[in-house]
């Protein structure tokens, strides 16, 4: 509190000295009350500096100095201005540039700085070529290079103030002072070069004198505020190439041709769909623990009275090679199939839309088909019947696929791979195993946890997610203790249902691209390496995170409605810690060191850039994830 009062009682008397002396140089226009008034800038913040450093204020180091150098040639520029133009602009543009590194010793380079600046170089460079009543003779080329320069200062002013991890009264001040710097020197030129009369005079340093204020006091406030500048673990390059790709898919959603399985709730009204289709063959997907146990009988049953003929391929295993995938393609066209049912969790529906891939582009391998929007075509008629709650793989656009040679993992997304149905019945996840419950509802929390907290959420995706994290807060602890019950299990097929939609359209982040990692080289089962890594990738994304994880907090009821983005982020990464613990599964996961390097690398390969995760990390950076859950 006597801080507070400290910095308000010396910005008060700073505030009035500053409106009487630039008052009084307004009203005289004599070069002794320019001089006193474009000084009391230089002292502001030399003092307000000291007061920093002598009161051992740690805040953004080096910001304070920056600004008392930009200070200083600012008054310089105002002293040399009236002498010689040019000298005194030069001086302004020095101390601009000053002003610029200021601001790069807050937060980094990114969309939100290289955008604005741009728009306003292009602004500022038609506007002073363009408008007729303009003659700067000789000078227009120095002119212009001012201009640029004070418009990436403005910009650079933008980026801070964009960047929610900035104390606010720091954004506000060093966006309006730059902006009203900005504003004040298009005064200028039209008093100077247009004709101008005293009302722009007026104007400029109407204008001029806030902004100083504002910068300088800039000074005491990023001082006091403790924080200091988190380095990017992205160069700035790739930074804006992984932002603007996902800018763009971000604005095609309302485009894309996104498909929603409709759901059926029996395989009779499956087959009785099949049969009403004219389909006369399918081929049942799974895998052979799962047949062994019978888990296709009922579907066998009901397709044999509705005369429909059925192949099976059970030699899918976890994380599906593509070997699986091309056995069952060939197992599909040997047998005259005409339709695909897939029956599982998500390796047994990522093995079928590898084969459905492969059916559709029959001259093209997996690998060449590997990334986003590389297959193109129809389908055969695809019915998902998930037999745990967690993958999502029922709703989605993706097949994770493990090469069966390197043991490299990598996705296909296209939006033909999505099925056309999907049976959520919850006789199909009765009697789960308890370890396979609990991993596979934690699964779809990532799924839902990953679209909420990245920035490509749209108003159904937040609805989806919201929708699937209540349900799994509500019914998963349950379904794990008491596998029977039909209702906690038919809640956690609604909430993985949901969480599919979710990420579908709004993609998961680094969570997942580490899990496939570990899922292609340690055979790591999926939803046990998101469940561990969960954790883990929210702490590390700290502040960049906080705001929307706390919503998605409140919304679902994890945390009070009434709780702070902290203290409701917080609540919500206890919760999933205290979920794992209550279902005994392990805080950390087989990781070789000397792995880790390549293990990144690939999730950096998987991520980056469509993944539109909270905070941009490259391969050096994700390297700290897997030292984080290495056992």
């Amino acid at each position: 509190m006597k801080e507070r009062k400290l910095i308000a009682a010396v910005t008060a008397v700073y505030f009035v000295l500053m409106t009487v002396i630039a008052a009084l140089y307004i009203h005289y226009a004599t070069t002794a009350w320019k001089a006193a008034a474009s000084g009391l800038f230089f002292v502001g913040a030399l003092v307000f500096a000291l007061i920093a450093q002598l009161r051992g204020y740690k805040g953004y180091a080096a910001f304070k100095w920056l600004v008392l150098g930009a200070a200083a040639l600012c008054l310089g520029g105002d002293i040399a201005i009236d002498f010689n133009f040019v000298a005194g602009m030069a001086l302004f543009g020095a101390g601009h540039i000053l002003y610029i590194a200021a601001f790069c010793s807050v937060n980094s380079v990114g969309w939100r700085t290289v955008l604005p600046a741009a728009a306003l170089i292009v602004f500022a460079v038609l506007w002073l070529t363009l408008y007729p009543a303009y003659d700067f003779g000789a000078i227009l080329p120095a002119v212009i290079a001012y201009a640029v320069i004070i418009s990436i200062m403005l910009g650079r002013a933008a980026g801070v103030a964009l960047d929610g991890q900035v104390p606010a009264e720091v954004r506000i001040c060093a966006f309006f002072g730059a902006a009203l710097f900005f504003v004040s020197d298009f005064f200028l030129t039209l008093n100077s070069f247009a004709g101008g009369g005293d009302t722009f005079r007026i104007l400029c340093l109407g204008t001029y004198y806030p902004a100083q204020f504002l910068l300088t006091v800039c000074v005491l406030l990023a001082s006091v505020s403790g924080k200091a500048r988190r380095r990017p673990e992205m160069n700035v390059f790739k930074r804006l190439y992984c932002r603007a790709f996902q800018s763009a898919f971000r604005l095609a959603i309302p485009l894309l041709p996104y498909r929603q399985p409709k759901p059926l709730s029996s395989m009779a009204e499956a087959a009785e769909l099949l049969e009403r289709e004219g389909k006369r063959h399918a081929l049942i997907v799974t895998d052979k623990n799962l047949y062994k146990i019978g888990i296709c009988n009922s579907l066998q049953s009901a397709l044999s009275e509705r005369g429909i003929a059925y192949s099976v391929y059970s030699d899918t295993v976890a994380n599906p090679t593509t070997a699986n995938c091309e056995e069952c393609a060939k197992l599909y066209k040997s047998d005259g199939c005409d339709c695909l049912i897939a029956v599982g969790g998500g390796s047994a529906m990522d093995c079928a839309k590898g084969a459905g891939a492969l059916i559709i582009k029959p001259h093209k391998t997996l690998e060449d088909m590997r990334g986003v929007l590389k297959v193109f075509g129809r389908l055969p008629l695809f019915i998902a019947v998930p037999t745990t709650a967690g993958t999502g793989s029922e709703t989605t656009i993706a097949a994770v696929i493990t090469d069966a040679v390197t043991r490299d993992k990598f996705t296909i997304i296209s939006f033909c791979l999505a099925p056309h149905y999907a049976i959520l019945d919850p006789e199909m996840t009765v009697g789960l195993p308890p370890a396979v419950t609990a991993t596979t509802g934690m699964d779809a929390l990532t799924h839902a946890v990953e679209a909420y907290i990245g920035r490509s959420t749209t108003k159904l995706t937040r609805h989806m997610a919201v929708e699937a994290v209540s349900a799994i807060r509500a019914n998963l602890y349950t379904a794990y203790s008491d596998g029977q019950n039909r209702q906690a299990r038919r809640r956690m097929q609604y909430a993985a249902y949901c969480a599919g939609l979710a990420f579908t359209i709004s993609y998961v982040g680094y969570v997942h691209a580490v899990a496939h990692s570990l899922g292609g080289k340690y055979n790591t089962p999926h939803g046990l390496a998101n469940a561990v890594i969960l954790p883990y990738v929210l702490r590390y994304y700290g502040a960049d995170c906080r705001k929307r994880l706390a919503d998605l907090a409140r919304r679902s009821g994890v945390a009070e409605a009434t709780s702070s983005d902290e203290d409701a982020a917080e609540t919500f990464m206890k919760f999933v810690e205290d979920l794992n613990e209550r279902m005994n599964i392990p805080k950390k996961l087989k990781v070789e060191q000397a792995d880790i390097p390549e293990l990144a690398r690939h999730a950096d390969r998987e991520a980056n850039p469509l993944y539109p995760v909270p905070r941009l990390m490259n391969a050096r950076a994700l390297e700290k994830i897997y030292y984080l859950i290495k056992e």
